[in-house]
């Protein structure tokens, strides 16, 4: 069966071809194309064109289009003086996925590849002049390195795309473990609780005829039973509407993301040393400082750093915006402050490069409940 044809390799996207509009110099330049050697020439780089595209997919056939990318690429430089060409090839074997040993093959086939490229300024036609032979040898110098950019180019993409993967696995994780702590709370307190409240109610059924007072007594203690059980649900919903500063950070980068603003975090780690209730506040100012950033910063990146001291933890969000200049007092910086009081913190803010926003939190400090 015949494989649906693709122009361009899904994961790349269109913006692979985008580069190909230098191909317009050469095009341009041969104009009018009234003789053979300039109709070969341009035939030629419609092959050159195929070849780059094949070459995207990194198939089985890729050592033979790279060669002739090499092969095309040489001949424009030596009858054309066009050398540009050979950064094609270049960039290609930076971002295509091989191995380090293969790289070097191909990086040591392109240095081969350009030796004649010297021997051949002298042969160049007259119109060549001493400053574009000059601009030959400065493109060879980033033709060599080319290869080395973008293999590291392609490698910090990598290294994104798992860190993205990481971010998308610990917030199941963390959804997961929620989901245990529940049911492991209801069947270790209601579980529990039902089974008292089954037997005494089953056994206090016998004793109605029989012995009423000690069935009172028994009914009485399910009705103790179920109020108990009653403050167990009202506990375990209560500690269900806490957020984790980890589950907020989660919400948090994937907010900034889609603002396009970066974000970059420090002592993440000390998080997990306040309590729970306390991490609900800070979650909830943590939400407050980003959502400023996003609506009124007009930053391109953010950070969030987290410190501790012998008294405090310290967290402070900056970004390299424009600030909030005379809305300092609205934009829910007021009910920021109101939240850091309630335990005990302190806020303050600076605007110099950006806005940046430091509260503490007091260690060992709970939190005392306020009036939303």
């Amino acid at each position: 069966m015949i494989g649906k044809f693709r122009l361009y390799p899904k994961e790349d996207g269109f913006v692979s071809f985008i580069w190909l509009i230098f191909i317009l110099i050469p095009i341009i330049a041969m104009f009018p194309y009234d003789n053979i050697d300039k109709q070969l020439a341009l035939a030629t780089l419609g092959i050159f064109v195929v070849t780059y595209r094949n070459c995207l997919f990194n198939g089985k056939w890729f050592p033979f289009w790279m060669a002739l990318m090499y092969g095309i690429s040489l001949f424009y430089t030596m009858y054309f003086g066009y050398i540009y060409l050979f950064i094609y090839p270049a960039w290609m074997i930076g971002f295509i996925p091989m191995k380090k040993h293969v790289f070097k093959y191909y990086y040591i086939a392109l240095l081969c590849t350009l030796t004649p490229v010297p021997f051949s300024l002298s042969q160049l036609p007259e119109y060549v002049t001493q400053d574009l032979k000059i601009t030959i040898f400065v493109y060879g110098f980033f033709i060599c390195a080319a290869p080395f950019a973008g293999r590291s180019i392609r490698k910090q993409a990598e290294l994104r795309k798992q860190m993205y993967q990481s971010t998308q696995r610990m917030e199941y994780v963390i959804k997961q473990e929620e989901r245990y702590r529940i049911a492991r709370d209801l069947h270790d307190t209601l579980g529990q609780s039902l089974s008292i409240m089954t037997i005494k109610t089953e056994l206090a059924g016998k004793l109605l005829d029989k012995d009423s007072e000690r069935a009172k007594k028994e009914i009485a203690e399910v009705a103790e039973t179920s109020r108990g059980t009653l403050q167990t649900v009202r506990e375990i919903v209560s500690s269900m509407r806490h957020v984790l500063i980890a589950e907020e950070m989660i919400t948090i980068e994937k907010s900034l993301r889609a603002a396009k603003i970066i974000l970059s975090t420090e002592g993440e780690e000390l998080t997990s040393e306040l309590a729970t209730d306390l991490q609900n506040t800070v979650s909830y100012c943590l939400r407050e400082c980003v959502t400023n950033v996003i609506r009124h910063s007009r930053a391109s990146h953010c950070r969030i750093i987290i410190e501790k001291s012998d008294v405090d933890y310290i967290f402070t969000v900056a970004d390299d915006g424009k600030g909030m200049k005379d809305s300092i007092q609205g934009n829910g910086l007021t009910g920021l402050k109101e939240r850091i009081e309630s335990i005990c913190g302190k806020l303050e803010f600076t605007q110099k490069n950006g806005m940046k926003v430091i509260f503490t939190v007091p260690v060992d400090k709970k939190e005392e409940p306020i009036n939303d």
